[in-house]
């Protein structure tokens, strides 16, 4: 029998009895001041049919990264249910954020040097992942001092995230829309470090006609349902 050990903003999480496991999405969105924001904690309401799109959309993502060599946590997925079954990994609780644009956070803190939709060419950004502190910014000296990651692994993360996110932009652009940011989250598992959690519209922004995209609308104009 499964056993829940994490429940999240937009997903549980089950221990499964073979080592593996279970992602459960949820209908649940988060924002900031009453507005839809993916980078956001707070939980602001839920949209039916907003887990099945972001299991559907991480499907699809982890299958094109796979494929092209990167390292994943994906197995399999069980759109029925909402779920996907992942390998376990140990999460470096760093969140590490691909900015293409100045948007969301980026503006917050950086508005009175740069434009919001100024050009930022694959930055990568890292973060704490800790609600409770905001997700607070955190720098690659700190990092290495606090024994998160190695100098190699800090190195490893950023190649792989810029790689991933060049994948996920040309994808996205094929189909007439625009890749903002991307959060993706790495973990061990084994000797190996992998891409972990999801890549969807939570951890996406993603803009069509000057206006960022709901994970429900994403996901329509990805996968065509």
């Amino acid at each position: 029998m499964s056993k829940i050990i994490v429940s999240g903003k937009t997903k549980n999480v089950f221990l499964q009895e073979d080592g593996n496991l279970q992602l459960i999405f949820k209908d649940d969105v988060t924002g900031r001041k009453g507005k839809i924001d993916p980078g956001a904690n707070e939980v602001l309401g839920k949209i039916s049919g907003k887990g099945n799109a972001s299991l559907r959309l991480s499907v699809y993502f982890f299958n094109l990264l796979q494929k092209s060599g990167l390292p994943t946590h994906f197995i399999e997925a069980n759109p029925g249910e909402n779920s996907m079954i992942v390998k376990q990994a140990r999460s470096f609780n760093l969140e590490v954020i691909c900015r293409e644009k100045a948007y969301g956070s980026f503006i917050r803190r950086y508005g009175r040097y740069i434009r919001e939709g100024a050009p930022l060419p694959s930055l990568v950004e890292f973060t704490l992942k800790d609600d409770k502190r905001g997700d607070p910014p955190i720098t690659e000296d700190t990092i290495k001092a606090l024994q998160l990651l190695t100098k190699e692994e800090i190195i490893f993360l950023k190649q792989t995230t810029r790689h991933a996110t060049a994948l996920i932009k040309e994808d996205l652009a094929g189909k007439g829309m625009e890749l903002i940011d991307i959060k993706l989250e790495f973990g061990r598992s084994g000797e190996q470090v992998i891409i972990i959690d999801e890549i969807s519209g939570d951890s996406m922004r993603v803009m069509q006609k000057n206006r960022i995209l709901s994970p429900k609308e994403l996901c329509f104009l990805v996968l065509g349902n």
